[in-house]
């Protein structure tokens, strides 16, 4: 027999309504009805995981790579913190994410009751919008709220709904998305001749590639043509131009290219596409810079810029390329050519070292010469990020990971959400064995949904990055030495595919076997403890 609508049905509906397909969480007393409201529609999947953290780390992940926006649930108490992790990851990050927590029953709310916690006040740093419902009519307004706040802000918001609350009948109608929701605004013609004007006299030309540049890669590579610019992308901006463009350079910062940094040493201009990444010890601080992004409140947030544009990445660019009439400085591109080669030289030395344990550049290149050229890689913190950053040169990769919050155990729960949201699409994760150790448990989660992907993980023993940091300040690396398990056996006896790497020589048949598996699967690599060249401690 149809039950009569409540509160928790009306939100699932609210929900479907707005498009949302995936719901990330774990289940818990204050929730229990919003779990059989779930159980009872088919518009809506809900993944439950072994720990609220992934839930909200999978929801920053799925925001970062459909631009859409990604929900999760908790209980309340314990679960609501639980999820901060990974709601403060894509609070950094500017992905709209939303968090739908349970709470005590109204009753209760400021009294000593078990598990009850003020978490507006908890949760106030982290997002943009936070509040309790507290009738059942408020319920399509205080949704509504929550999205305009997440999906237009590009940012996390948050609610509270009280336990009793949420079998309470609610006969509220689903509000459809607003179509205004997506427009984007665009810098007048006059503010473009003006980034034009700067753009001219430089003979030295940078164009620095973020995340907002991924789906403009065509035009980045034509006008970095055009104007014969150096392109440079940041870790998030891997693959919006591919390594075969006469002009790529390579990453940006210790993630990165040293060829990058001598590039931009020599620059008399950047145009910043999509970044909000400016590291200060890499990069020159005094050349006019020009920033490109599509939030305006994105224009100098990082560091000092001389122009500013906004807009849709590929329309403002087809309209600088187009206006660029100047003839490219020959005498630069040779540079780039030049320092671009000079680097690749020196990385095939790099990557060509043998044996065992495996080098780390060995692993990262074997990863780019088995990956397919539309891969999603996933990529936890550590020193795998760095390793990955300098020696990858990708196609059309897309490269999700922490960025300004860099959170280790980000890795798995981030390919838990691309194989769900692109299905059809190869997914890796490559981990370091302490994040991964953070988060293991949901490789479970991999298994119960089939989800057919690889991590594989940099096995040193050890928390590498802050090992080589400690050292290279003349401090005892204290803590960061690690006892692991077996984790191809782990990866097994949960029901994947388990691989071991002990010798470079096997890793491409290895990474090959992996990556057509149809279950999801763990290659554990045992790495050289080799510091990223650079290493040093933070200043």
């Amino acid at each position: 027999m149809q039950q009569n609508k409540n509160v928790a049905t009306a939100i699932l509906e609210q929900l479907s309504v707005w498009g949302v397909k995936n719901i990330y969480g774990l289940l818990g007393d204050d929730i229990f009805h919003l779990m059989d409201a779930a159980a009872r529609q088919n518009s809506i999947t809900f993944y439950h995981v072994k720990h609220e953290e992934t839930a909200a780390l999978m929801a920053s992940a799925q925001a970062r790579l459909t631009g859409g926006i990604a929900v999760c649930f908790a209980d309340g108490g314990p679960g609501t913190v639980h999820l901060m992790n990974g709601l403060a990851d894509a609070f950094m990050d500017n992905v709209p994410v939303l968090a739908i927590t349970g709470q005590v029953s109204r009753k209760d709310i400021g009294s000593n009751e078990k598990q009850y916690l003020d978490q507006q006040s908890l949760l106030r740093p982290l997002v943009t919008y936070t509040t309790l419902l507290g009738d059942p009519g408020g319920t399509a307004q205080v949704l509504e709220n929550a999205y305009r706040s997440a999906a237009s802000g590009r940012s996390v918001a948050h609610i509270s709904v009280p336990m009793d609350l949420f079998s309470l009948p609610c006969d509220v109608s689903p509000v459809p998305p607003g179509p205004y929701m997506g427009t984007t605004p665009i810098s007048t013609p006059q503010v473009i001749q003006g980034a034009l004007d700067l753009m001219r006299r430089a003979r030295r030309p940078v164009i620095l590639a973020g995340a907002g540049g991924r789906q403009a890669g065509a035009a980045v590579g034509e006008l970095a043509l055009r104007w014969g610019a150096a392109i440079i992308n940041t870790l998030a901006g891997t693959g919006a131009v591919d390594k075969s463009h006469p002009f790529y350079v390579g990453g940006l910062g210790h993630a990165g290219s040293p060829a990058s940094a001598k590039i931009l040493r020599q620059a008399d201009l950047c145009l910043i596409v999509g970044a909000n990444w400016w590291p200060k010890k890499n990069v020159p601080q005094q050349i006019p810079i020009i920033q490109l992004d599509i939030n305006p409140a994105n224009i100098g947030a990082t560091t000092s810029v001389t122009y500013g544009l906004v807009g849709d990445a590929g329309t403002v660019l087809d309209q600088l390329s187009n206006a660029i009439n100047t003839r490219p400085n020959e005498e630069w591109t040779g540079i780039i050519k030049s320092e671009v080669a000079a680097w690749l030289k020196q990385m095939e030395k790099e990557t060509s070292v043998q044996g065992t344990p495996v080098h780390p550049a060995a692993l990262v290149r074997a990863i780019q010469n088995t990956v397919p050229d539309d891969a999603i890689i996933c990529l936890d913190t550590g020193d795998n990020t760095a390793w990955f950053g300098r020696v990858f040169r990708p196609t059309r990769q897309r490269v999700l990971f922490s960025g300004k919050w860099r959170t280790m155990g980000f890795g798995l729960p981030a390919a838990l959400a691309a194989k769900i949201n692109r299905p059809d699409t190869s997914v890796l994760a490559l981990v370091g064995d302490g994040g991964l150790a953070m988060t293991m448990a949901d490789f479970l989660t991999a298994v119960k949904y089939n989800l057919s992907l690889t991590v594989v993980v940099m096995n040193n023993g050890s928390l590498a990055m802050e090992k080589h940091k400690m050292a290279a300040g003349g401090l005892i690396p204290e803590g960061t030495s690690l006892v692991n398990p077996d984790f191809a056996r782990y990866a097994t006896d949960c029901g994947g595919l388990g691989l071991k790497v002990d010798d470079s020589t096997e890793l491409t048949s290895t990474l090959e076997e992996a990556l057509q598996s149809s279950r999801p699967t763990l290659v554990d690599v045992k790495t050289a403890d080799v510091p990223v060249p650079g290493t040093a401690m933070p200043s």
